[in-house]
This record gives structure tokens, C-alpha cells and sequence, in this order.
């Protein structure tokens, strides 16, 4: 079976025995030298309102500050994926959050690019990248125009990624319209962590192509007989206008944004439901998690063989190469 992989954080996907190397190498600190441990301590004890998740990216990021260790991360992650059977995917980071070794943002981005060309040649598939704007920052215009400048460098994509709450997509709407009169594809992370508004924001105001995660539409829909109907205006147009949504089940169940579980994600009623549903890994480290396993946990929520086959499907139309 060959995925597509629409939602997945080159940050979130390194290799633990690459981290301890290079950590090593800089003199970084680590909670563990141990693999196994330091694979733990990326999985367990993640809290939102501890800041556990985004502490936890920051050691990620702090072992991709210079070229060679990027392309290397880069490389290694499509070697992963394809080993999981991705033949397509588009690998998302945030090229700001690299610089901090006086690297500047388009060495950060051609650094990536190797990585993927390298890893093509040497492992096939498809690869592209989509750059994220954190957006409790004020650089997301920078990154809009960096995304721009690089697609013939295999940049795809933009997005607002970072803390959800009380940073809603419209405080970027300049980015997002600059992103909206180029060719680059535009998702946008909402309904993770914060409520329907967000999702409507993303939406109607800054016009995403796609939603990273929107599960919390379902706020926006009456659940009868395990189906979701639209009870409000944006989950009938998501749902006639079929707007992907970038869903990942694991790491939804483990980020601690929500309550939402393993046992109670709605991924497979929304798709049953008649939504755009796709099946993505978004952090395979943090989530301790794989695309192909995204499916297995699908799965043994009801998920059926028809079903599996529209979801693959779902996500080949949804790729950002599609677009005109």
C-alpha cells in the first residue's frame, strides 16, 4: 500500500541515535544519552498548559542550526518515510527557527532541499516542503515571501503552525494573501487545540486550501446515529466545498491541546460523515507514531476496506501539486 503524507513536521520526525550525535558533537544537553530513554522522554509527559510539547521541539530545533545537520535530518526522514511505504509527501518546518546559529533563512531552505533531492535519487518517491510561519510571532510576511521566492526549490507550501490559542489565522492575514495571489498552496493548522472559530478564521478569512488537524468541526455539526450533519455555516461549506482536513490521530491523542483520546477521535465518523477526511503522522517522534500506523489505529476504530482505499485517495487529490 503507498501513502501520501500531507502533514508531517520535519522537527517532530528526527531520529533519536541522529539527535544524540549531533547533540553530542555541539555540546547540547540531553535528558538521556540512553536511545530507548530519550525516545521516552519524547513520547511520555507532554502537557500544553506545561509547555511540554513545544519544550520538546525546541531540543529538535536546537540540533538543526547549521547546513550539514539539516540536510542530513532532511534525508533521513524521507529515507523513514519511504521505508513506511510514503511515496508522497510534503514535509513541513519552520525555516525561521533555524537561524539562530547565523544560518539565514534561504540557506535553511536550499539546506532542506538537498536533503529531498539527495533522498529522492536515493530512495524514490516524491518529496516537497511546506514552510511554517509561527504565529505568535510577527515574521509570518517574511516567510510568506521566502515560500514564494523558493518554489522552484520544491517549497509547496505555507502554514500557520505554533500555539493556536489566542493567535488566530487572521493577525497573518497579509502573509496569508500574499500566499493567496502566488502559486504556493496554503494549510493552516486550526481546530487542534482552540475552538470552531478558529477553523471558520482559517477559512473564510485567510482562504486555506486546507485545514492542519480541523477535527474540532465537529463542534460545528449535530452527531445523530454516529454520523456528524453541518448545524453551522463552516462545516457546510468544509463539507460541500470539501476542504481536506490534515487529521493525525496520535498526535492529537497525545499533544495534551484536548481531551480528545485514541478511542473517541472522530477521524473515521467525519469521514463517514461525507468530510474530506486525510490520514497523516504530523510528529512521528513525539507521537511515537507512522503513517501506516495512523491506518492500523483507524482500524480498530471501525475504519473498513472501502473506507481505507477513500482515504488514500482523499489525500492523492489533496496534494498541493494538484493545484493550478
Amino acid at each position: 500500500m503507498a501513502y501520501t503524507s500531507l502533514h508531517d513536521h520535519l522537527d517532530g520526525g528526527l531520529r533519536v541515535n541522529t539527535i544524540i550525535e549531533i547533540a553530542n558533537k555541539k555540546n547540547i544537553p540531553l535528558p538521556s544519552q540512553n536511545e530507548d530513554v530519550l525516545k521516552n522522554w519524547f513520547f511520555e509527559n507532554i502537557s500544553t498548559e506545561k509547555n511540554q510539547v513545544f519544550k520538546k521541539f525546541e531540543l529538535t530545533i536546537s540540533v538543526m542550526q547549521d547546513e550539514d545537520s539539516i540536510e542530513r535530518i532532511t534525508y533521513e526522514s524521507v529515507q523513514d518515510l519511504r521505508e513506511d511505504n510514503v511515496e508522497y509527501a510534503e514535509l513541513r518546518y519552520a525555516p525561521l527557527q533555524h537561524i539562530y546559529q547565523n544560518l539565514m533563512p534561504q540557506q535553511v531552505v536550499e539546506a532542506v532541499n538537498r536533503g529531498l533531492i539527495n533522498a529522492e535519487q536515493d530512495f524514490g518517491g516524491e518529496f516537497y516542503s511546506i514552510l511554517c510561519a509561527m504565529r505568535q510571532n510577527n515574521d509570518s510576511e517574511q516567510v510568506a515571501e521566502l515560500a514564494i521566492n523558493n518554489i522552484n526549490s520544491k517549497v509547496i507550501g505555507f502554514d500557520l503552525a505554533g500555539p493556536e490559542f489566542m493567535n488566530p489565522p487572521s493577525k497573518h492575514l497579509k502573509a496569508t494573501n500574499l500566499i493567496n495571489n502566488s502559486e504556493i498552496g496554503l494549510t493552516i493548522h486550526a481546530g487542534e487545540a482552540a475552538d470552531l472559530s478558529y477553523i471558520e478564521d482559517a477559512i473564510f478569512n485567510c482562504k486555506a486550501q486546507r485545514i492542519g488537524h480541523g477535527w474540532q468541526i465537529i463542534e460545528g455539526c449535530e452527531e445523530i446515529d454516529n454520523i456528524y450533519y453541518p448545524k453551522s455555516k463552516i462545516a457546510e461549506y468544509i463539507i460541500a466545498n470539501q476542504i481536506p482536513l490534515e487529521i493525525c490521530i496520535s498526535s492529537n491523542a497525545k499533544s495534551g491541546a484536548s481531551s480528545v483520546t485514541f478511542e473517541n477521535h472522530p477521524a473515521v465518523k467525519l469521514l463517514r460523515s461525507g468530510f474530506n477526511v486525510t490520514l497523516n503522522s504530523d510528529n512521528r517522534l513525539m507521537a511515537k507514531t507512522k503513517l501506516s500506523n495512523e491506518f492500523k489505529i483507524a482500524k480498530n476504530n471501525g475504519l473498513t476496506d472501502e473506507e481505507e482505499v477513500q482515504l488514500l485517495k482523499n489525500s492523492v487529490k489533496a496534494r498541493f501539486t494538484n493545484l493550478d
